[in-house]
């Protein structure tokens, strides 16, 4: 389906597919290190081995390596998918081991019995047995209970089945349940996978481009700095921005995918999927069938697709958005307009969409500023006035001053809802990284943050040029991390305490231990079903945010009135 791009750029094959292939393996230092715990695991007698990582972070391809990396002697029983009752799940680990299991033999004691038998045999011939279960985040407790019973299987000496468990985070929360604290006390060695840093997602990338047969780089540095940002560092949203981004330059056509093609894409990409989804691929794939039957049929070429007018009707709609689009009538160039001008003039900022010029939108991105100065503004809400934020990230920048940033989307009554001036990003037609800030906002309008001064625009103007994210700033905790949960203890945990016995109604007691109990864990969640947010009994941003917003917390802007 990719060779459109593929034959363009000179690859071999389509580099960044994200199905798992061996050949493109890249382990960076973290994934090393990950597979080394998974190997020294399978060498070592009894407990559990826990690999977790967010979605798309490489644990399937962590797990690849090492099934191909297996020690002499080693067996191991993969599990794929643990959503099973307690009696399917020892009939597969049996499976998986070439157990005979007779029909008479199906009940949960016989089927350890023969297990048990089989280890004991094995570890006699001096062969170890490893028990892999992916996705473990959806076993249910029962399920895991019985897991755990499984290293009972023993010699006087040793354990006869080591357990690695692989999942998402979630995985680590379900483990601080009481309930489990016997399978959690049994875990030996533990690792998380973090999505990739800067330097890791161009080293990624150059490393696929490489494997599919192009030495030479095909992204820009600033390209790759966006692709980093979008992505957030995680694999799998690297690939498929990256797959998009290659179409793009191709039916542009430009030789090499520059930072203004990522944007595209990244919206293409982002706009074709429902919202807090992630990434999806497919609108990509059926542009990408299209175009590829198109140019089967004989009538598509590279020349082709230079001149083709945008109104084309072959055209997909995907596609026709990254061709050139041929006008009629020459666009006439509209001068920016002066500052001055607006200062006398504040009213057209504020027109309508029906009776706004065809400078209004101009107007508006001449009064956004870049994400510096305006992180800059909105610290001022804050009371902070930094002379300069220095070179990097606005939002490494900004925890110098005890302040964190948080993302989010969903659009005005989101913003409502957290009620914090907020940064957006305006969508503009040169693609260029212009922002405002939300200071004030009602039902119809909203009030700018500027560097000098204020300004009233409506919110349909707004909508015209707003993709409904937004960036806002908030404050974690004094103590600790920014996320109180399971895991936590001490100062932090007292803090949240105090937090939630000034909530109404939630009956909370202000003075307890420094230890995330079952009762602090309930608390938590009682809060966020009452307040709408997502039930995962972790005090995390957006929880911490609304439990300022509830408590009252002194000196937390807010969104101003609307004059």
């Amino acid at each position: 389906m990719q060779n459109l791009y593929s034959n363009y750029f000179g690859l071999k094959e389509a580099s960044f597919s994200i199905t798992p292939d061996p050949q493109y393996l890249f382990l960076s230092e973290q994934h090393r290190e990950a597979l080394a715990h998974l190997l020294y695991g399978a060498g070592t007698s009894g407990g559990f081995v826990l690999l977790t990582g967010e979605v798309g972070t490489g644990k399937t391809t962590i797990c690849r390596a090492f099934l191909e990396q297996l020690p002499d002697g080693v067996e191991v029983a993969l599990i794929l998918n643990p959503t099973t009752t307690v009696t399917e799940l020892l009939r597969t680990v049996c499976d998986e081991l070439r157990i005979e299991v007779s029909e008479q033999e199906r009940t949960v004691k016989c089927l350890v019995d023969r297990l048990n038998d089989y280890l004991l045999r094995a570890h006699a011939e001096g062969r170890r047995a490893v028990l892999m279960i992916d996705e473990a985040q959806d076993l249910r407790p029962k399920v895991l209970e019985q897991v755990r019973l499984l290293t009972n299987l023993e010699t006087t000496k040793h354990k006869l089945l080591q357990i690695f468990l692989v999942g998402q985070p979630e995985l680590r929360t379900l483990l601080q349940r009481e309930g489990l604290r016997q399978l959690n006390q049994r875990i030996t060695a533990r690792y998380h996978l973090r999505p990739f840093n800067a330097a890791e997602t161009a080293e990624y990338i150059r490393h696929r481009l490489m494997v599919a047969g192009v030495e030479r780089q095909l992204f820009t540095r600033d390209a790759i700095r966006l692709v980093h940002r979008v992505s957030g560092g995680v694999p799998r949203l690297i690939n498929i921005l990256c797959d998009r981004s290659l179409l793009g330059a191709c039916v542009t056509p430009s030789p090499l995918v520059t930072k203004s093609i990522v944007k595209r894409a990244a919206r293409e990409v982002k706009h074709s999927t429902p919202r807090g989804y992630g990434f999806g691929l497919g609108c990509l794939a059926m542009a990408t069938a299209a175009l590829m039957l198109a140019v089967a049929g004989g009538w598509m070429t590279r020349s082709w697709l230079a001149e083709v007018p945008v109104a084309t009707p072959q055209v997909p709609a995907f596609l026709a958005r990254w061709l050139p689009s041929r006008q009629t009538e020459p666009r006439v160039p509209v001068s920016p307009t002066p500052k001055a001008a607006l200062e006398q003039a504040p009213g057209l900022a504020l027109a309508e969409p029906e009776a706004a010029g065809p400078g209004e939108d101009l107007i508006l991105a001449d009064i956004a500023m870049d994400r510096v100065s305006a992180m800059r503004v909105l610290l001022r809400r804050w009371g902070v006035e930094p002379a300069g934020l220095g070179p990097g990230d606005p939002c490494v920048r900004v925890m110098d001053y005890g302040l964190r940033c948080e993302l989010d989307g969903g659009g005005w009554s989101r913003m409502r809802f957290f009620d914090r001036p907020a940064l957006i990003e305006l969508v503009t037609e040169d693609l260029s990284e212009r922002y405002l800030v939300i200071g004030g906002l009602d039902a119809e309008a909203a009030v700018l943050d500027l560097d000098e001064g204020s300004r009233r625009v409506s919110l349909a103007t707004l909508d015209d040029v707003w993709d409904g994210d937004y960036l806002l700033l908030w404050q974690p905790p004094p103590v600790g991390g920014a996320i109180i949960g399971p895991s936590s203890r001490g100062e932090s945990v007292r803090w949240l305490r105090k937090l939630l016995s000034q909530v109404p109604d939630l009956a909370v007691e202000a003075i307890g231990s420094g230890v995330f109990d079952p009762a602090l864990d309930e608390a938590v969640r009682r809060f966020q079903k009452r307040e709408g947010l997502k039930i995962d009994g972790i005090a995390g941003p957006k929880t911490l945010i609304r439990l300022h917003n509830v408590v009252g917390m002194p000196e937390i802007p807010k969104l101003a009135p609307v004059p």
